[in-house]
């Protein structure tokens, strides 16, 4: 058995590497949930007349961007360290 091949069958019987790659299928089902409640945002923003209303909205859309964009940033790092 070649050394990279061994190496490939470590990393996939791995514990680790197992947990990382629930870790990472469970960030990406909660991405996509969040995803759907931002669009769901951005569709009463653009029905909402009140200017109270519309300025909750676009803060959570904020909120829900900003914690997005840490998800995505961690999902790099764990796709990242998967090849390393």
């Amino acid at each position: 058995m070649s050394k990279s091949l061994r190496e490939k069958l470590h990393r996939f019987l791995s514990r680790d590497f197992r947990e990382q790659i629930e870790k990472r299928d469970k960030l990406k089902k909660l991405m996509g949930q969040m995803r759907k409640k931002q669009k769901k945002l951005e569709d009463e923003l653009a029905s909402e007349y009140d200017p109270l209303l519309q300025e909750e909205l676009r803060t959570k859309i904020r909120l829900l961007e900003e914690q997005r964009r840490k998800g995505l940033d961690l999902l790099k790092v764990l796709r990242e360290e998967r090849k390393g």
